[in-house]
């Protein structure tokens, strides 16, 4: 279809030639260049006005996204990857529904600080659990739980599997786990400078603790890999619902749980945290820390019990 537009000049309709020019706008004080389709008139050679503005300024600010390696419709894509509705989306980040709505409909454009924060988060799940964590106060636990399990759903297998390995004919508490995982992954980076599972670990009041603990067990239960159970002193216990699938593991993986599981069986959560207070890695983070791999040189399984 032919395009037809108005030259108030010759005052009439007449069919445009169009040319592409360069032009260079200024958009939140960074500079912007695009190609332009530009209409003269066949007949008198004078611009021409196009009605269609919206679109060149999309184009436009698309253009200013690309500096940070975004476009407008990559905004919604980011979302789409953690499989959270606009509205849960937005509640995750501590934004209005209104803002993702107006972003992925390219009603406005995203400011210098919420650009950073779409960079943080993508490609990245874990960046974007430690927003939902800075936000759980104001979520609540009951929407900070569901997406918390709407995003880890696809928690890797490997390291279900560890869980499932540990707590085979071994049912423990919500302590023993955690000194039992957070060894398993030390020792392993010690031997083989690599962990087994995907968790990071931090300083917690009791010793070294997985990161968002709470979200990933309840995670577990939800998905039916482990359920709870009370002992005689009415203690709550994790024990499996289905076995560990071995052939995930490499034999230097399984010897490295193996050995931890052979140390720590039977150590009540007590001894377990005084021992891991002794850790140089516990001793030198603060609450909340991160405890990096590089302390895995010191992590010593077989003394200061």
């Amino acid at each position: 279809m032919k395009k037809i537009l108005y030259c108030f000049n010759c005052n009439k309709d007449v069919e445009p030639i169009c040319d592409l020019q360069t032009n260079i706008y200024i958009v939140h004080k960074q500079q912007v260049q695009i190609k332009e389709e530009v209409f003269n008139c066949p007949l008198c050679n004078n611009e021409l006005f196009d009605e269609n503005l919206d679109s060149s300024l999309y184009n436009i600010y698309n253009e200013y996204l690309k500096l940070y390696d975004l476009s407008f419709s990559k905004l919604k894509e980011i979302r789409e990857s953690f499989n959270l509705s606009q509205e849960l989306f937005a509640k995750s980040l501590g934004w209005s529904k209104r803002t993702i709505v107006r972003y992925e409909n390219a009603d406005s454009l995203p400011q210098n600080q919420y650009l950073q924060i779409y960079n943080k988060i993508k490609n990245n799940k874990s960046e974007f659990i430690n927003i939902l964590k800075n936000n759980r106060g104001l979520l609540g636990d009951e929407l900070y739980f569901k997406i918390f399990n709407i995003v880890s759903a696809e928690l890797d297998i490997k390291t279900i599997n560890v869980f499932l390995y540990v707590l085979k004919d071994n049912f423990l508490t919500k302590t023993q786990i955690m000194k039992n995982l957070f060894s398993i992954d030390f020792q392993s980076f010690k031997d083989y400078s690599k962990p087994i599972t995907s968790l990071k670990y931090v300083h917690g009041t009791y010793g070294p603790i997985f990161d968002n603990k709470d979200a990933i067990l309840n995670l577990l239960v939800k998905q039916n890999y482990i359920e709870m159970v009370n002992n005689e002193e009415d203690k709550i216990l994790f024990k499996p619902t289905v076995e560990p699938d071995l052939f995930l593991f490499k034999k230097p993986e399984l010897e490295a749980m193996d050995k931890v599981l052979d140390k720590l069986k039977g150590k009540n959560a007590t001894i377990l945290t005084n021992w891991s207070h002794k850790f140089k890695g516990w001793i030198e983070t603060n609450d909340g820390e991160l405890i990096s791999y590089s302390y895995a040189k010191d992590f010593d399984l077989q003394n200061n019990w």
